[in-house]
């Protein structure tokens, strides 16, 4: 486990967290082998370890992100790291290619700051839907989509790896305890 647990991983948790990305599946056992590890955890990942609800996770998360000193939060990295995070959502298939383009249309409306407009987004899903959600199209989408948020995409993959094993390890533990 190499994490440096600063603000900038705080808020790639947080993007994590808010997309659904993860959930408490995902962190419990790396924040407690973060407690354990540690001499003095810090705080918020001491709280962390004890919630399953996804808006406490948010909140305690945000509160140590916005707690002093106060940094620059990435806002503009973020928003695309947030649309990266949606399109790993699609890419372990939780979520239909229409969804992704609906989901980072809304998102893009509503944050105004993502590096393609909601327009943009929107306008794939009409080509999509006109198509009857032709598979060729949705590939020839994806690797548009691929192109433009490369790099969000494989920084938000190395993170998520770190909670995809959490993840596997936490449902083997819980499979174990119900024997």
């Amino acid at each position: 486990m190499d994490i440096q647990l600063n603000k900038e991983f705080a808020c790639k948790l947080s993007i994590m967290l808010e997309s659904k990305l993860i959930w408490y599946k995902h962190f419990q056992l790396l924040c407690d082998e973060i407690i354990d590890k540690c001499t003095k955890p810090p705080y918020w990942i001491i709280e962390l370890a004890a919630v399953r609800f996804q808006g406490s996770a948010i909140e305690i998360v945000n509160k140590y992100i916005n707690s002093e000193p106060f940094i620059n939060r990435y806002n503009s990295k973020l928003f695309n790291q947030y649309i990266a995070c949606l399109y790993l959502k699609y890419n372990r298939r939780e979520i239909s290619w229409a969804s992704f383009l609906s989901f980072s249309g809304e998102y893009a409306d509503n944050c105004e700051a993502v590096k393609e407009p909601c327009e943009y987004f929107y306008d794939l899903l009409n080509k999509y839907e006109d198509s009857e959600f032709n598979i060729e199209l949705e590939h020839k989408q994806k690797r548009e989509i691929q192109s433009k948020f490369l790099d969000e995409i494989k920084e938000m993959q190395v993170v998520y790896e770190i909670f995809k094993d959490s993840f596997r390890q936490f449902v083997i533990k819980e499979k174990n305890t119900s024997l």
